[in-house]
């Protein structure tokens, strides 16, 4: 089960380290992968961050997890456009959420990884509502359009169930220092 967590983007690593703290207590460390994907030293907590405009989504699962989230704006991808697949540009042809669409289960498969885009970007494919990795269907990521807010996607080895909820403090919990 993934737990995504949404809030404001103010201290957003500050809030998952709350969240994290909530299910393992105090004397975990955060480290970062080579490619910089933070990690629970020791622990099987995984977790995934993701902002956009203002606003943040925080994923945890007991299994590695990605989440991206992407708010609808105007601005030009046709440079991202031209990395895509035949089969892709076909699909998006043009409409904004489609190529949206993708870039998030894109980006919440390589936040799962613990990868990068350059590592990833040419193996990877979303058109008709599904992700492929090296022409295999990918069928643990889901992807969600707020139409008012946005869209994101909760990416997890062998899951998608997931819940959503808003971040709150508790009783005792500071967002202005560290545990």
């Amino acid at each position: 089960m993934i737990e995504v967590y949404y809030t404001k983007n103010e201290f957003v690593h500050r809030k998952a380290e709350i969240l994290i703290g909530r299910k393992l207590g105090k004397g975990f460390e955060i480290k970062r992968n080579e490619n910089g994907k933070p990690y629970v030293s020791g622990n099987p907590v995984y977790f995934s961050i993701s902002h956009s405009a203002g606003r943040a989504m925080i994923a945890l699962s007991d299994k590695p997890v990605g989440i991206d989230l992407e708010f609808y704006r105007p601005r030009k991808f046709e440079h991202i456009l031209k990395r895509l697949s035949a089969r892709e540009l076909k699909w998006i042809d043009g409409n904004f959420i489609y190529f949206f669409l993708g870039w998030v289960s894109k980006e919440a498969y390589v936040k799962m990884k613990g990868g990068t885009l350059a590592q990833y970007l040419k193996r990877l494919e979303y058109f008709e509502y599904s992700l492929y990795c090296d022409g295999e269907k990918y069928e643990d990521t889901a992807v969600l359009a707020d139409f008012a807010a946005g869209i994101y996607a909760p990416c997890a080895e062998g899951s998608i169930d997931h819940t959503t909820k808003r971040f709150k403090l508790r009783k005792r919990e500071k967002l202005s220092r560290r545990l």
